[in-house]
């Protein structure tokens, strides 16, 4: 630094215009460069002071000059131009740009015009990218409405499902009761055995058909769950009214608590011990008994239902997949593999869940945890 403050200010402007990314240019009216900046060594491989008195013509070469020629024409007549355009440059890199011409008005006459040209290849990525991203949100959106319409579609099939098999199954099941009472009056025990089987079959069928629906209803919920305050001993009532006439017997309940009411959805749960109830009087010794256990968790803050059986217990192979979906028991009597996997299903949507407490030859026992905090749902 020196005490010429001329001199300072030369060098601090040389200084600023050769830093700055821009390109920046003096052309005259031929068309002819009076002054540029060290950006045009990175665009165009020219040093500032090769480029004096170079025509903007040679610079840009042939094609590129025909293209910004209208620009270049409308400067020299005072009109200033802002205008993009892509800049081939050394080694075949191409730079977006956006390029501003301003023309050099001394009264009315044009003496030349100034050259600003900013790269925005970045900004131009970003905007592609933008635009790729609003693309992929319209599909996404589109396909996301599409699924809509065929969730609603199925959910009507469902419902025409569950309307025209499930209430034949059920009139004809109630037809074979009244048969089967009518056929004991009279002494025919043979054939009322037939239709005991008979309803016995009936009821796995209404039984799959159950699961399979839920299985259906339980993916295509895209809400929440609403859990209010249920009556555990009319849930209780329930399941045991579900299970066949001959079976119910074999349901012991027993109460550790004193607690009448918990949060939960009664259906969700309903189907849930229904499941696991069925399971464990399928997989017992005819005529032992199926124990449901209800007590208090503190902490977790959960009602605690357990069902234990009286079974062989369950394979080791089997535990780490026994609640996916399709897993199957090597009991002849196996299902779809749908049962437990809905029992899990529920108890996630109530926030709690499903474990095996304990397995073996003395039985099986399962435990549900629902949760009571109220965050579950």
């Amino acid at each position: 630094m020196s005490d010429d403050f001329s001199a300072d200010a030369n060098y601090h402007m040389r200084l600023l215009v050769d830093r700055v990314p821009s390109m920046l240019a003096y052309w005259d009216r031929d068309l002819r460069c009076r002054f540029s900046n060290r950006a045009y060594e990175r665009w165009f491989g020219v040093s500032p002071d090769r480029l004096l008195g170079t025509s903007i013509r040679d610079l840009l070469g042939p094609k590129l000059f025909a293209m910004n020629e209208p620009h270049i024409q409308a400067a020299l007549a005072g009109e200033r131009q802002v205008f993009e355009r892509i800049v081939p440059g050394p080694g075949g890199v191409q730079r977006h740009s956006l390029a501003e011409y301003i023309p050099d008005l001394v009264g009315d006459e044009v003496r030349g015009f100034l050259v600003q040209v900013t790269e925005v290849t970045q900004l131009k990525e970003t905007q592609a990218a933008l635009r790729r991203e609003e693309q992929l949100r319209g599909q996404v959106e589109a396909h996301a409405a599409e699924l809509d319409a065929l969730l609603r579609e199925r959910t009507e099939m469902l419902d025409v499902l569950a309307h025209e098999v499930r209430q034949p199954l059920n009139n004809a099941s109630a037809a074979l009761q009244s048969a089967k009472g009518a056929l004991s009056v009279m002494g025919d025990l043979f054939v009322s055995d037939q239709l005991v089987r008979a309803q016995a079959v009936l009821g796995q069928v209404l039984t799959c058909i159950d699961n399979t629906l839920a299985v259906a209803s339980l993916l295509a919920r895209p809400e929440p769950i609403q859990c209010d305050d249920t009556d555990i001993d009319t849930l209780i009532a329930v399941v045991v009214a579900d299970m066949h006439e001959a079976e119910r017997s074999r349901i012991l309940v027993q109460r550790d608590t004193t607690t009448r009411t918990a949060l939960m959805d009664m259906s969700l749960m309903r189907l849930a011990l229904r499941n696991v109830v069925s399971n464990a009087l399928k997989f017992s010794p005819p005529g032992t008994p199926v124990q449901i256990r209800i007590a208090d968790s503190d902490e977790p803050l959960a009602l605690v239902i357990d069902v234990c059986d009286s079974g062989a217990g369950i394979h080791p192979e089997q535990l780490p997949g026994l609640f996916a979906r399709g897993a199957r028991g090597r009991n002849a009597n196996a299902g779809h593999g749908l049962g437990l996997y809905i029992v899990r299903q529920v108890m996630s949507m109530h926030g709690g869940s499903v474990e095996i407490l304990s397995t073996g030859d003395a039985g099986t026992t399962l435990r549900l945890l629902v949760d009571q905090t109220g965050n579950g749902a």
